[in-house]
């Protein structure tokens, strides 16, 4: 009994030993693990360190993001890359992994910079000069647009308003890259989408066949964005070739990943005010009435005529209309975002809905876009990949203009008439009869507020952007990749104007004008390429070789009517009179690009880009074009002799290459004929000559040099520096022929403009602790244009404006104001030599300041402190000058002042002799030509603006974890939230109520953001 015992417990022992045995045998010898790494938009990471826990045992990730490494079976992994967050995993007997690595909103130095035509580097990598914001700096920002909240966030670009005048509640931005450099093209960037251009707008950004423009660019969810990364050299925009010159701006959508499904929800609402500091401040009925009876008394009259006295129709003297308060609300702002993103090792999704609803603080205007978003990639086999990246958007804007009504209307009339209905008539006194009766004179008062209760003016976008690609991985580090983005754009503008207002009636008949207006884009890009990419020791070599077809046809359709039988029916089918038009425009493209990348040990690095361009709308002998680039940087912090404890970074970069600009339009190189009533003969159809043609006319070409050093100190700071001189040449020029031709102005290639700048970004983690985290990031900019060339060397004069040799393209051409004289109220000017005069004359004008800013930049600090996290963001505008038409009219000096009011400026004028007044004598109905264009009406456009305050809060899992959800973060938002400029007076109007046509909206929201 006891050796069968002692048998068994051998035996158990022995069995136990086995198992052990292989338990080690299983889980401790090292067996390979293959994988790859990719970043939230499931672009492949370069160079991330993969190691073994608690060893040496490590590897790093090729130039498509795979690695393979021989390790345990319970190994655990650490991936770590500068800019990402380090990651953990457990190999738990796995063969391959995929990896996603997040940014890391501490660590933003290092970040992955994502270029033209699917290159991918790291930013110690780069040889061109680009900048690029990921989802993180995006968060918090206004969603209304994507244009707009570039402010002030890059180096070297600015977006400002188009106009200082309230033509449209729906303003369209200029963005401009390192300069303007074309007098008659566009001045725009290319903007490219997951890696198809899309339209953005004719070369004004405007969209034709439409009355009112609404940018393309308020189409596009910005929560759908991974990443907008600015390209602004040779280096990194020549491969883009003809559509290069004025920068390119490449938008990244995001993507997904092979993992765990996750769920995000986020609701964003909130109100909006008009920043009242930004308005433009007019009289109030008191001061109104004090300064028009001035001015009739000045003209020589007797206030016993003075027209403004109570009748049966107007109390003038009780009235007391604020229009901004009649002109603007409360407005109101909501967004929801639903996203979800996972996949597996064979398919990887993203997909989106969001829905905004933007009721503007100008009553009458609202902006509801609904889009829906499906990026997926599909793996087919081991070496293809098929991707498949769609949105839509349904986009409805009601607009009303209320143009310059909000501050010229006077506040002694009223938006209404005693009944309530809407008043139509002023009666104002005429004069006296025989008998000292007084008469009455009924005007006709055109009230926008009729027009914007009783009108429609409604717009409906259909927009549909779908980029197909196919990647074929031919061998390692060779890749085909075949695309074709498709961008359609159909809007739909209906306007109606109402029988009972002045839109839509005369004095003799009441009508009812309808009008149908429609644009269609169908936008065709097809792009073959072959990417090559292989590390052979220290050496990596890189390359890409393809070509590019391009084709954009657009239609504009328009039908008008009038004579309805009530404001019911609007169709245009059903009026008395209909007239209609159409056109159409089409463009074709073709393209060759080439690019060689070289680099040695991190430390040398060339890159050298070709691109051959065909376009169809240039001169039959000129149709193509040739254009490159070449740059090399170096890392000297990467050098053997390089040792030191205060410079972690140094780095030199140049490059030098051309760019061309084609975006002048289709037709201007062939030749137009247009066709109307107006051109008809005898009955019988005629047609004149709009356009002569030029067969030589080709694009410009911009030669760009760039020189930049980045150096980085104790781990904490980093400073990035570009220079830049960019020169462009054979301008495209509207001028003038000889009448003989049969036109007066034709298309040419003549002129020159040079821009030279420099762009400074400096980053600092001045808190970096478990606990708290402090980083400021600062911009600044300065260039200068300067024309040098112009045909024939004749100056040319754009309204206030010239273009002269030598000076800057934005150059003031105005008679410079001299004041008031203090002896009897007259306006003052200079002649040409500098002596003051009171006599106006147009041939005073000199070529005086520019509207180009000295300096602009931003400031952006973040704060994370704990679960809370703080991000504040201005822009600023040092230097510059504007010359503000926004409130020519309402300083009229007496001129205008019985039909507009007037500026709170006019209360300081002359009145006595010995008087220093800002504005002249008021003479009521007289011109003593103070409203002609001066420098009177120019302001210093030095301005900090705080564009965005974000503070969120981010609730423990335990409470998360309550409502099924992996973490939860509260957040609120302020944009547009203050303005200052050094010269603004509490009583008196500045640059910061000019700005633009209408006072800055500032919004307050709160949200609240779901992860699942």
């Amino acid at each position: 009994m006891r050796i069968k015992k002692r048998f068994r417990y051998y035996h158990y022992l022995f069995v136990i030993g086995i198992l052990f045995a292989n338990f080690n045998f299983i889980f401790g010898q090292n067996s390979l693990l293959t994988g790859k790494v990719t970043d939230t938009s499931n672009e492949p990471l370069i160079g991330v360190n993969i190691l073994q826990k608690g060893t040496h045992n490590g590897t790093i990730t090729d130039i498509e993001g795979n690695f393979s490494i021989n390790c345990p079976a319970d190994a655990v992994l650490v991936f770590s890359y500068m800019g990402y967050q380090n990651q953990e995993v457990v190999r738990n007997g796995r063969s391959a992994v995929q990896m996603v690595l997040e940014l890391d909103s501490k660590m933003l130095a290092e970040v992955v910079i994502k270029g033209a035509y699917g290159t991918v580097q790291k930013r110690s990598d780069m040889v061109g000069s680009a900048f690029q914001l990921n989802a993180k700096e995006l968060e918090g920002l206004p969603a209304n647009r994507i244009d707009n909240i570039l402010e002030g966030r890059i180096p070297g670009l600015t977006v400002t308003p188009n106009s200082d005048d309230a033509s449209s509640t729906k303003s369209r931005l200029f963005v401009r890259v390192r300069g303007e450099g074309s007098m008659s093209a566009s001045n725009e960037p290319l903007w490219v989408v997951d890696g198809t251009p899309i339209y953005s707008g004719d070369r004004t950004n405007m969209i034709p066949g439409i009355s009112t423009s609404i940018s393309p660019l308020t189409y596009i969810n910005p929560n759908d964005i991974e990443s907008i990364t600015v390209l602004k050299d040779a280096t990194t925009t020549s491969i883009y070739g003809a559509d290069g010159a004025n920068g390119v701006i490449l938008v990244t959508t995001k993507g997904g990943y092979a993992g765990e499904r996750k769920v995000r929800l986020s609701h964003q609402t909130g109100i909006s005010k008009i920043n009242q500091s930004t308005r433009f401040k007019v009289l109030n009925a008191k001061d109104y009435l004090l300064l028009a009876k001035e001015a009739f008394v000045n003209s020589g009259r007797d206030l016993k005529y003075f027209p403004f006295q109570d009748n049966t129709s107007n109390s003038y003297s009780s009235a007391n209309t604020d229009w901004s308060d009649v002109y603007y609300d409360t407005g109101y702002y909501s967004q929801t975002n639903l996203s979800i993103r996972g996949g597996t090792d064979k398919i990887t999704y993203y997909v989106s809905g969001s829905y905004l609803d933007n009721k503007k603080t100008i009553i009458g205007n609202t902006q509801s876009r609904f889009s829906i978003r499906t990026n997926i990639d599909v793996k087919l086999s081991k070496d293809i990949t098929f991707s498949l990246n769609n949105t839509s958007s349904y986009n409805v804007n009601d607009v009303f203009v209320p143009g310059n009504d909000y501050y010229e209307f006077l506040p002694i009339y009223t938006p209404y008439n005693e009944d309530g209905t809407m008043r139509l008539y002023n009666t104002s006194l005429q004069g006296y009869d025989n008998a000292g009766n007084p008469t009455w004179n009924r005007s006709i008062f055109r009230n926008s507020v009729a027009e914007r209760e009783e009108n429609d003016n409604n717009q409906k976008a259909y927009v549909t952007n779908t980029n197909a690609k196919l990647d074929y991985q031919i061998l390692p580090g060779l890749k085909s990749v075949t695309q074709l983005g498709i961008d359609n754009q159909n809007i739909n503008e209906e306007t109606y104007n109402a029988k009972t207002n002045w839109s839509g009636m005369s004095s003799t008949a009441s009508t009812g004008y309808s009008y149908r207006n429609n644009f269609n884009l169908l936008s065709w890009t097809a792009i073959q390429r072959f990417n090559y990419n292989r590390i052979f020791g220290k050496h990596l070599v890189g390359g890409i070789l393809g070509f590019e077809a391009r084709s954009s046809d657009s239609k504009t359709l328009g039908a008008r009517g009038s004579g309805f039988i009530n404001d019911k029916i609007k169709e245009v089918s059903y009026a008395v009179e209909r007239k209609g038009s159409s056109g159409r425009s089409t463009s074709r493209s073709l393209s060759y690009f080439a690019q060689v990348a070289y680099s040695f040990d991190s430390r040398y690095y060339l890159t050298i880009n070709a691109r051959r361009d065909g376009n169809s709308g240039f001169g039959s002998d000129a149709q193509w074009g040739d254009f490159g680039s070449i740059g090399s940087s170096w890392n000297i912090h990467n050098e053997d002799f390089f040792s030191s404890d205060v410079i972690n970074i140094l780095k030199l970069k140049a490059s030098f290459g051309s760019n061309g600009n084609s975006r002048i339009g289709s037709q201007e190189a062939l030749g137009i004929y247009s066709y109307s009533e107006s051109d008809n003969y005898m009955n019988e159809l005629g047609g004149t000559m709009s356009g002569s043609p030029n067969k030589k006319l080709s694009w410009e070409t911009a030669y760009m040099t760039n020189v930049g050093l980045r150096i980085g100190l104790f781990n904490k700071i980093d400073i990035d520096v570009d220079a830049y001189n960019k020169k462009t040449v054979n301008l495209l020029s509207n001028l003038d022929v000889s009448r003989t031709s049969g036109d007066t102005r034709s298309y040419r290639n003549s002129g020159e403009i040079l821009n030279r700048g420099i762009e400074a970004t400096i980053e600092a983690r001045l808190i970096d602790t478990d606990k708290t985290f402090w980083s400021l990031s600062l911009n600044a900019s300065h260039n200068k244009n300067k024309l040098l060339e112009l045909y024939n060397g004749m100056e040319k004069v754009m309204g206030n404006n010239i273009w002269k040799e030598g000076t800057d393209l934005n150059t003031l051409y105005l008679v410079r104001w001299a004041g008031v004289d203090p002896r009897d109220g007259a306006p003052l000017w200079y002649d040409v030599k500098g002596n003051v005069t009171r006599t106006y004359n147009a041939a005073n004008r000199v070529a005086w300041k520019s509207t180009s800013p000295i300096v602009t930049g931003g400031l952006t600090s973040d704060v994370i402190y704990g679960p809370f996290s703080t991000r504040i963001s201005l822009s600023y505008v040092i230097g510059g000058y504007s010359f503000s038409s926004f409130g020519r009219n309402v300083m009229s000096d007496g001129l205008y002042i019985m039909s507009e009011n007037q500026s709170v400026n006019q209360l300081d004028r002359w009145q006595n002799p010995g008087d220093v007044a800002l504005s002249p004598k008021p003479i009521w109905g007289t011109s003593t030509k103070s409203v002609m264009n001066s420098t009177r009406h120019v302001y210093k456009t030095t301005n900090i603006k705080l564009t965005n305050v974000s503070i969120s809060y981010s609730l423990p899992k335990s409470i998360s974890q309550r409502i099924g959800a992996t973490s939860c973060m509260a957040f609120v938002t302020g944009d547009n939230l203050l303005v200052w400029t050094p010269y603004d007076k509490k009583d008196r109007n500045s640059y910061k109520q000019s700005m633009i046509g209408y006072p800055l909206e500032s919004t307050f929201s709160v949200g609240l953001d779901l992860s699942f």
